[in-house]
């Protein structure tokens, strides 16, 4: 299954429980990034002392505040052993084969690869992995990017990107990644074996490098996950990563109110937008004068109503915290 036998998988798999990183060994900055993608599966016996090894390189990576980048995609190519991985998805597999045709490199689990070029002997080996990943991080890049990212719904995150100095030939891949997944597999290789999981790649999407909204379809988050956004500016041909950046999904900051005429009766088809620098979230009344605003980020908003009404006010109802509003404006709808 892997590309090592047994007893490298046994060796390995010790030396990833007592090797610590030491990715900031040296005092000068990482002047570069490095994106780590791990092909895993739970049907894989070789495959937990690589996830581990992922999983200390992150977290690591995450208490130094340095550029590194982890992505756990799970295969599904090794269902058929008798558990299939509820990780998995179709699009991990066939992200591996575009790197085997691109690198190349022959298709095994587990299977690192830094930076969409740069493939370790053996993704369970800690010691090699931060090796690579701190070569891989020595080299300066050029491009940039820079995300925010709000979850409109449970299954629905929206993530706006930024990008700078995209050379031709660029797409972006979004990526939702969760953190904290278990699993007992009950089958297979890895049969009564405890399995833990720290970035888990579980919805993801290709796009133009020139796309600056991105509506990100994911399925529920597990009871307890962290979830977190990796969005990558990658050469499209070659799958060599140019740039890239992580962020926290921000929770849904609901903003409600009712808006109502002089009388106090509630004015119905208003239109609304809270604007930010940062962003602008459009809205409208139901027929009690009820709105809500979801996915605002914390900042300073300017809200702008629309209204069939020769005179309304609003009353707030629910305000996010970090959520200031610092001017309302009124308009008739002929303005």
């Amino acid at each position: 299954m892997a590309r090592y036998g047994a007893l490298a998988a046994f060796i390995l798999s010790g030396v990833a429980q007592i090797i610590t990183p030491n990715l900031a060994a040296e005092s000068r900055p990482l002047p570069g990034f490095a994106v780590v993608e791990l092909f895993t599966s739970e049907g894989c016996s070789s495959c937990p002392p690589a996830d581990e090894a992922l999983s200390q390189l992150a977290q690591e990576a995450a208490r130094q505040r340095l550029p590194i980048y982890a992505l756990e995609w799970h295969v599904d190519y090794w269902d058929y052993l008798g558990w299939k991985d509820p990780w998995d998805s179709h699009l991990a597999t066939e992200r591996q084969y575009a790197y085997s045709r691109a690198l190349p490199s022959s298709v095994y689990t587990p299977q690192a690869v830094i930076n969409g070029y740069l493939v370790p002997n053996y993704a369970g080996d800690l010691r090699e992995l931060e090796a690579d990943t701190k070569a891989a991080a020595a080299q300066p890049y050029q491009a940039a990017v820079s995300i925010i990212a709000r979850q409109i719904s449970s299954t629905s995150i929206q993530v706006s990107v930024t990008a700078a100095e995209v050379p031709r030939g660029s797409e972006l891949l979004v990526a939702e990644v969760e953190g904290d997944l278990t699993a007992r597999p009950d089958a297979g290789e890895n049969a009564g074996r405890a399995l833990v999981h720290s970035n888990v790649v579980r919805a993801a999407k290709i796009v133009p490098a020139s796309t600056t909204e991105v509506a990100l379809d994911v399925p529920p988050a597990a009871r307890g996950a962290v979830r977190r956004i990796v969005v990558l500016l990658q050469n499209a041909s070659t799958l060599r990563i140019l740039a890239a950046a992580q962020t926290e999904v921000a929770a849904d900051a609901k903003l409600s109110g009712r808006v109502m005429d002089p009388a106090g009766r509630p004015v119905s088809d208003v239109l609304i937008r809270a604007c930010s620098s940062k962003l602008c979230v459009p809205g409208a009344t139901g027929g009690d004068g009820y709105f809500e605003l979801h996915g605002l980020l914390p900042g300073f908003y300017e809200m702008d109503f629309n209204s069939p009404a020769a005179a309304a006010r609003v009353q707030y109802l629910r305000k996010p915290d970090g959520v200031v509003i610092t001017k309302t404006v009124w308009r008739g709808r002929n303005d």
